[in-house]
């Protein structure tokens, strides 16, 4: 008989212990009764490009980071519970062919292939499954602001001009001349397809560090026939005229500075910027469908958050993260 209670006594902690992680986990919100626990914001990371949080530094660095990431989740969270409920009231759905005809855009405008899409979200800390939901919650979050948000945007033309007198410095255009040494991928291409590519690049790479010229190198190599016969030069070019990824390094460059090689839809490309004009400020009628754009936009995202604000000050919400 006295064996019998220290038996009972541990199968009273292993059930205990079984069912801890419901009983202790920690409350860490309350939205109009709606409880949200730790547990919840954490399987919630990889949702919001969080999952690699703990990947590095030391063990201060890596806590101070999970509680930082862990308040920003929870915020996402309660904004995107608020908005659930709101698409509601609205009559507006999200249908899972919404998120895989969004995803596809995606995936052809910014990736190769599958593999190096599931690489570049891993590497952004999300998981697949995570950023379909991230899409989904992206999705309801631009329909619910074309629906209530947007129509109370106003477009006048003294609000314009206003925004143009405060911001005209934004509309400089600088100009940037470019040469290019571009090693062309096909469409459909294959691993073999970019490996080639690759190889002879690098081959290029070597030759331009043992002295050859970088217009030497285009009229060899360049599969850019409109410019190889020049050197590979491109000429002149404003912002918004060349491909985003192109355009991010190259208006960054200086005068006879060389870019690393960057990958677009077309292949490989190596720039190399030969001039540069500074630019002035533009009459306001030439800059004027910019303006609207930038205005639109900076006012969109003006009004959602004021909007936002009063939708959870008419809620209960009781953090206690």
């Amino acid at each position: 008989m006295k064996r019998v209670v220290p038996l009972v006594f541990i199968f009273f902690l292993l059930m205990l212990s079984s069912s801890s992680g419901k009983i202790c986990d920690q409350v860490v919100a309350v939205l109009d009764g709606e409880v949200i626990t730790l547990s919840e914001v954490n399987d919630a990371m990889p949702r919001y490009g969080k999952a690699n949080i703990l990947n590095e530094g030391n063990v201060l660095d890596k806590e101070i980071r999970l509680r930082q990431a862990r308040k920003e989740v929870l915020d996402l969270m309660i904004e995107e519970k608020l908005l659930q409920r709101v698409a509601s009231r609205f009559g507006i759905k999200i249908e899972e062919a919404d998120v895989d005809k969004a995803l596809e855009r995606i995936r052809l405008e910014g990736f190769k292939s599958d593999e190096q899409m599931k690489r570049d979200l891993a590497a952004a800390g999300f998981t697949r499954e995570g950023y379909r939901y991230f899409l989904m919650a992206q999705i309801r979050r631009a329909r619910i602001i074309e629906a209530i948000i947007k129509p109370d945007v106003s477009m006048a033309e003294d609000k314009l001009r206003e925004y143009y007198g405060s911001h005209a410095s934004n509309y400089i255009s600088p100009e940037v001349r470019v040469s290019q040494i571009l090693i062309q991928v096909p469409a459909e291409a294959t691993a073999k397809d970019w490996q080639a590519a690759k190889k002879e690049m690098e081959g290029v790479l070597q030759e331009l560090k043992k002295g050859a010229t970088f217009e030497k190198m285009a009229t060899l190599h360049s599969d850019d026939e409109a410019s190889a016969h020049s050197g590979g030069d491109l000429g002149f070019f404003d912002k918004g005229e060349m491909i985003p990824v192109l355009e991010e390094v190259v208006f960054n460059l200086k005068v006879g500075e060389m870019s690393g090689v960057i990958q677009s839809s077309q292949g490989l490309h190596l720039l190399k910027v030969t001039d540069r004009k500074p630019g002035s400020i533009p009459p306001y009628e030439e800059a004027k469908e910019r303006v609207m754009a930038d205005y639109y936009q900076e006012q969109v995202a003006k009004l959602y958050v004021k909007w936002l604000h009063d939708l959870k000050a008419r809620s209960n919400v009781e953090i206690k993260l």
